[in-house]
């Protein structure tokens, strides 16, 4: 929720009014008891005083029974409490009660998603959409439940619902721009891709309509950081193409890149850190690289940035691989990426340390934890289900020198996407990758990834298998 509502903003009881017309019209001298708790109650809960706002839901329902807000607010609390039953329960009752607002249906719909049932939710949406057909928000999340259901053709329609009720609705631009990614269709999804700048408040215009530049001959770029070091270590592979058209080339971004990105020779003039001033420089995001190149033909998608480890560092970590054992070593991990709500999908990348080990098992090596802040009692559970023993070399991800140095001495990885593949990547080593559903859209939706020539991609179905 917002911190605060505004006068001309949509009221947060989802009656689709202005607030001013709405909760907002209450005034200290005439406005109904119940009312105005209702409205008081409203603004703590989007000012993230959870537990007061409950508390005055209760107070409504004890003097108004039957107040479908404040009953269905009060099932948002417990959900985001983690208690879904009690969550669904009460947001059930209140749509029973008064099924005219569509947001009633809308956050249903995000409730039973977030516990997989994709049908339902989809059918939440729908019946947002059938309450007002022009609310963009809930079109938006119409697509992100046709994703989830592998419905990528309706969820690029779901999103282009929105965009033409809203057409700088960024976060629906971005979901489409990643869905057509997903779906092999590059030119135009990194077109709609860079209203990712916008859409994570990154940046606060639309982009510029305009085309790629004929020419970088001359031109002085500061390439500026963005995401997850995985996700910089990925679009600078863009970097040796930039400097072969002509370009000069600096870096402003995370400092730890720093010493790995000059050993490459692609940054001539220089570093800096995210949010120095690129004086004298045009700044162009990382993640615009392939609009601005138009990489758009995968025969033509350049090989993942070489990033050469310190050979001192590699052979430390050869020493200690060896007392471990004879080889094979494998690297493992299992957990990747963030979880929050909101319009745009987040990429989760997890299986459970002990199904891994399952896998494991079926393959000869020594197993070697790369996992970053790995959970109590994972490590445990892998070795338990693999019936091998489990090097604890975690520690290492704290210094990317180190990370980059185990990743090259070691035989094999097989795990999920993090900032290590992408190193591995770069070492053009072999690497088993195992690629959660729905997909991050650099893995697409079959067979192995064109950005990943050394990668053997294992994905799990929409089912949840692997």
């Amino acid at each position: 929720m917002n911190a605060r509502v505004k006068r001309n903003d949509p009221c947060p009881c989802g009656s689709r009014l202005r607030f001013k017309e709405c909760h907002g019209k209450l005034d200290a001298g005439g406005a109904p008891p119940v009312e105005a708790i209702v409205q008081r109650a409203l603004q703590l809960h989007q000012q993230g005083h959870v537990d007061e706002a409950v508390a005055r839901y209760r107070q409504v329902l004890e003097a108004d029974p039957g107040n479908a807000i404040a009953m269905h607010y009060m099932g948002m609390a417990a959900w985001h409490r983690g208690d879904n039953i009690e969550g669904e329960r009460l947001m059930r009752e209140s749509i029973a009660r008064n099924a005219n607002i569509p947001d009633f249906h809308s956050n249903l719909g995000l409730l039973l998603r977030d516990t997989k049932r994709l049908d339902e939710a989809i059918a939440c949406f729908h019946r947002a959409l059938e309450v007002d057909p022009t609310w963009f928000e809930a079109h938006n999340n119409l697509g992100l439940a046709l994703e989830a259901a592998n419905r990528f053709e309706g969820a690029c329609e779901a999103y282009r619902s929105a965009i033409a009720q809203q057409p700088k609705f960024a976060a629906a631009r971005q979901n489409l721009g990643r869905a057509l990614l997903t779906m092999g269709r590059f030119a135009e999804g990194w077109e709609q891709y860079r209203w990712r700048l916008l859409a994570q408040g990154v940046l606060f215009a639309a982009p510029a309509s305009q085309s790629p530049p004929a020419s970088l001959a001359g031109r002085y770029l500061a390439l500026r950081g963005e995401q997850g070091l995985g996700d910089i270590l990925f679009f600078l592979r863009f970097a040796p193409e930039l400097v072969a058209r002509g370009a000069k080339l600096s870096f402003h971004g995370d400092p730890r890149l720093h010493p790995l990105l000059e050993r490459t020779g692609h940054f001539a003039m220089g570093f800096a850190n995210e949010l120095d001033p690129a004086t004298n420089f045009e700044t162009v995001f990382v993640g615009d690289l392939p609009w601005l190149l138009g990489m758009n033909d995968p025969a033509r998608f350049p090989p993942p940035l070489r990033v050469p480890p310190l050979p001192d560092r590699m052979e430390r970590w050869r020493d200690r691989l060896r007392e471990f054992g004879p080889p094979p070593y494998v690297g493992a991990a299992w957990r990747a990426g963030t979880v929050a709500p909101g319009p745009v999908r987040v990429q989760s990348k997890e299986i459970p340390a002990a199904l891994l080990g399952q896998q494991l098992r079926q393959r000869n090596g020594r197993w070697v934890s790369v996992q970053r802040l790995p959970r109590e009692g994972e490590h445990e559970a892998l070795a338990q289900a693999s019936g091998a023993p489990l090097l604890d070399a975690s520690s290492a991800n704290a210094d990317l020198e180190e990370i980059l140095a185990l990743m090259a001495a070691l035989d094999d990885y097989v795990g999920v996407s993090n900032a290590n593949v992408h190193l591995r990547a770069g070492l053009g080593l072999p690497m088993q990758v195992l690629v959660p559903f729905p997909p991050e859209w650099r893995w697409g939706l079959a067979g192995n990834s064109p950005w990943f020539p050394s990668a053997e991609v294992t994905r799990q179905q929409p089912n949840g298998r692997w």
